[in-house]
């Protein structure tokens, strides 16, 4: 069961165009369709205002700063993630709302997995 998929089981489901094994993942990658996405999301994140009056979109799986200075492929540079990954739902490859501000090392650490929800310490010792 795919817990992101919210079509009524009576819907008619539409197989995907897009494949996802790696090579087509990498074409797609190159299409000038997803760098002029990626570029256009970058820019929004390096200039989002966050509540703690800082500027740059945090990574969302670590929520540490990301300096918009480093270039690929430094570990701690910015990188487009996929929310749900690509290989679960190739549908939202070009998809901005499943688009994510990553370290490239927290990215690729994370791969394809759920991202780890880090839910702080207990307020008391059980």
């Amino acid at each position: 069961m795919n817990i992101y998929n919210d079509t009524p089981e009576t819907a008619p489901k539409t197989p995907s165009t897009i494949t996802t094994n790696a090579a087509n993942i990498r074409a797609l990658r190159s299409s000038s369709n997803y760098q002029k996405a990626r570029d256009q999301y970058r820019q929004r994140a390096k200039t989002h205002h966050n509540k703690d009056h800082t500027i740059g979109a945090h990574c969302w799986i670590c929520n540490e700063p990301i300096n918009y200075q480093l270039k690929h492929p430094h570990p701690r540079s910015w990188s487009l993630d996929h929310a749900i990954p690509i290989k679960d739902n190739p549908k939202l490859f070009l998809n901005t709302s499943n688009f994510r501000s990553a370290h490239l090392d927290c990215n690729e650490h994370r791969g394809t997995d759920a991202p780890r929800i880090e839910l702080g310490e207990p307020s008391e010792i059980w």
